[in-house]
């Protein structure tokens, strides 16, 4: 990663970003473009689950050749250039992002199955109200079910840590005057990991 201080080594906060990232995109070899295809996942055992078809373009693919990456963004406020200078360069959008490359499994036994699926249940509708799944659903019988093994992640944060103490606190106070939907929970990225070392 070429900017260093946005570069996150505490796996805490990668598995965190994981369990809270509601998107993510595949991207798979193909020829003569990659293909990527956006899809809803669960972290779990240092793994990441997706369903799909048992045809189509992933699926295929992903019997071809398991070798694949996958990363998930949330995105934070946008700071706009008068905050500071008023330069166009000095506009930035704040955000984590985690990127990760391994291998792609297409599961087989019916009990894994089911206990991924029921994994991504739970994140998505954790209010519960849906039928459980059973290991011999025959409905398990159609439907692919993707385990990605991470071999490499990488966690990039951008919440100000480039600034220097008084401009985290100036931004703070104009992010507290505005206040879009995305600033409150900005500033507590900031504070988190732009002032945390900053005396």
């Amino acid at each position: 990663m070429r900017r260093a201080e946005f570069d996150i080594k505490d796996e805490t906060e990668l598995v965190k970003f994981l369990h809270e990232a509601s998107f993510g995109t595949l991207c798979i070899n193909d020829k003569p473009y990659p293909y990527a295809v956006g899809v809803n996942f669960i972290f779990h055992d240092k793994c990441i689950y997706f369903h799909g078809a048992m045809n189509g373009r992933k699926y295929s693919l992903a019997c071809k050749n398991p070798h694949a990456s996958f990363s998930a963004v949330k995105e934070y406020a946008f700071i706009p250039s008068y905050f500071f200078s008023g330069f166009a360069c000095g506009a930035s959008q704040y955000f984590i992002s985690v990127f990760l490359e391994g291998e792609l499994r297409i599961m087989e036994d019916k009990t894994q199955k089911a206990a991924a699926l029921e994994l991504l249940m739970k994140k998505y509708q954790n209010e519960g109200k849906y039928e459980h799944l059973h290991a011999y659903d025959k409905m398990l019988d159609k439907t692919a079910v993707f385990q990605f093994q991470i071999a490499s992640s990488s966690l990039k944060i951008k919440a100000g840590q480039n600034l220097s103490k008084d401009s985290a606190v100036l931004l703070i106070e104009k992010l507290k005057k505005r206040d879009a939907p995305k600033d409150k929970e900005t500033i507590e990225l900031i504070k988190k990991f732009a002032l945390k070392n900053k005396n």
